[in-house]
């Protein structure tokens, strides 16, 4: 089992690791997918970790350092809670009882996704993607100095 940690990470895998730590750590991706920049913003990489469920995202303007790990595995537990299958209102009671603040809702769906909502939380750095009203992934990175909109990194160890 695995526990996430807000604005810190999942296990030894934490935030501000650069990708050649995480291969360390995990070994080599199933699959590294590259994404250009805007005019906001740098280019990006996600590396995705099939069997684990798990992607893992890196910022060119942070330096290749692990911004954002994205979760869709039943063993990965969010205050020792399995929430992958739960439903939103399941969800967002837990989120409450953890007095994690008010969460802006989404509706992302499409033709190719239909019914598809995002629930986030800017000030905890946290994602959750619901499907059918059915929480299928939990994103989320370190926490942002807003002054500096830059990543607070976790202590290394």
């Amino acid at each position: 089992m695995k526990d996430i940690t807000l604005g810190q990470g999942l296990e030894k895998i934490t935030f501000g690791l650069n990708r050649q730590e995480i291969t360390q750590l995990i070994g080599e991706p199933s699959e590294v997918e590259a994404m250009d920049g805007d005019k906001d913003s740098g280019a990006m990489e996600a590396w995705h970790y099939d069997e684990m469920h798990l992607s893992l995202s890196f910022e060119e303007d942070c330096n290749w350092k692990l911004t954002s790990i994205t979760s869709a595995s039943p063993e990965v537990l969010f205050e020792g809670i399995d929430l992958i299958g739960l439903s939103q209102g399941e969800v967002m009671e837990q989120m409450e009882v953890f007095n994690l603040g008010e969460f802006e809702l989404e509706d992302l769906s499409t033709d190719i996704i239909p019914n598809q909502t995002l629930a986030a939380n800017p000030d905890f750095s946290l994602n959750l993607f619901f499907d059918h009203d059915i929480l299928t992934e939990i994103q989320w990175g370190p926490f942002w100095d807003d002054e500096s909109e830059m990543p607070i990194w976790p202590d290394k160890n």
